[in-house]
Parts: structure tokens; C-alpha cells; sequence
């Protein structure tokens, strides 16, 4: 039989929402992270600016402050606390605030909080000396305002510069990533948190979702 949300009322633990990619994380999930319940290398950074598919209204949409959100398992948009065997949790006693709200049978409870109180990089590395300082200024050099045009250019003189601008931004993306790890120490997992996805990559995407019609 097909699996018909709207005939049940309570989990069947089938694991379809875990599978279907991580959660953003809120203020309240703050000490999961700063614990060590979830590590900064489980974790990346929608950037502002970004594009990214908004589940509640079934959009792409330009977010407008950074999401973090738990990374999913190899290629897989699965959840990686996913006990793939059990259909399990692997941390659901301190499962984040949307797992909590979570109800496929009904929506309600997620969607009221979905865009409320999400946490940010500030919230967990602004006390850190130095990194906070060089995370501003990756941000003030890699403005996706730039980006976000791209996919509506037109040819013409301008259409140079935007590319020749481009491409300048993400080698210094792409260096300050190489030098965070061979200098500074950092662990490759981290960067997608620290710094958002890289700026080739987000660009790749954001090019890719305009040739298909978003």
C-alpha cells in the first residue's frame, strides 16, 4: 500500500523525511553544536544571497540570512544521523528543533517555525579571536549580489567585466579555502561551514538552475 500522509497520525519511522535532506538548525539548537552533539564539520552554510528551494513555499528563493543546515551522507541529500538499517535517528534524544517539529502527517508545527530564530555563524563564532574577523571579510569579497545577476545577463560590454569579476572571486574563495587548510590547520569538513559552499560551486548551480527555468 502507498504510504498516504494525510491517513496517518503519528511517525511510521519509514525514515522518507530523513532521507529527504538535513535540517536547518535554530538559536535553541545552539548547544548541539557548541557541545559537540553536531560538529561544525556535519554542518554548511547557505550563504545570504543565495539561491536555495525554501520547502515551505516549494520556491527557489534568495535567502536572506545564513542557513545552516546538517550535510547530508556522501552524494545522498540523506540526513548523515540517518541509521539507514534501523530507519533511526542517531541522535533523537537531541535532535534539532524542525526534527522535533517535524509531523509529515501534518506540517503545521514546522511550518510556524521554520523561518524563526535561525542560527548563524555569528552565533557560534564570534567569540573566536581572528576567524570571525577573516569569515567578514570573505563575506564583504565574495558578495553573491554579483552572482545573483549572472544567470540574467545579456551580452554586451558589461558582460565581460561581470565574468572577468567572477572568476577573480572565486580564485581568492578558492585560495583562502587552500590556505585555511594548509596554514591555518583547519579541517577540509569545516570549510562548507566556515565559508559557506564554494563560490564555484554555488555558481555552477546557480547557472544550471537558470538554464532549466527557475
Amino acid at each position: 500500500m502507498k504510504f498516504d500522509p494525510a491517513h496517518q497520525a503519528s511517525c511510521l519511522r519509514c525514515g522518507t523525511c530523513c532521507r529527504k535532506g538535513g535540517p536547518a538548525l535554530h538559536m535553541e539548537d545552539r548547544d548541539l553544536v557548541m557541545q559537540g552533539v553536531i560538529h561544525t564539520r556535519h554542518l554548511y552554510t547557505i550563504r545570504k544571497g543565495e539561491f536555495a528551494r525554501d520547502p515551505v513555499q516549494g520556491d527557489l528563493i534568495r535567502v536572506e540570512s545564513d542557513i545552516i543546515k546538517i550535510k547530508g551522507r556522501g552524494d545522498s541529500w540523506a540526513c548523515r544521523f540517518l541509521d539507514e538499517g534501523a530507519n533511526a535517528c542517531r541522535i533523537y534524544e537531541h535532535r534539532p528543533l524542525e526534527c522535533r517539529h517535524l509531523e509529515c502527517w501534518d506540517t503545521s508545527r514546522f511550518r510556524q517555525i521554520y523561518g524563526l530564530g535561525r542560527l548563524s555563524r555569528k552565533d557560534l563564532l564570534a567569540g573566536v579571536e581572528g576567524l570571525w574577523e577573516l569569515i567578514e571579510d570573505h563575506e564583504r569579497r565574495s558578495d553573491y549580489d554579483l552572482f545573483c545577476r549572472l544567470p540574467e545577463r545579456r551580452p554586451g560590454p558589461g558582460a565581460a567585466e561581470v565574468d572577468r569579476r567572477a572568476a577573480e572571486i572565486a580564485r581568492y574563495d578558492a585560495e583562502l579555502r587552500r590556505l585555511m587548510v594548509t596554514q591555518g590547520g583547519l579541517e577540509p569538513e569545516m570549510l562548507d561551514f566556515l565559508l559557506g559552499r564554494p563560490v564555484e560551486t554555488v555558481l555552477r548551480i546557480s547557472l544550471s538552475d537558470s538554464n532549466s527555468g527557475f
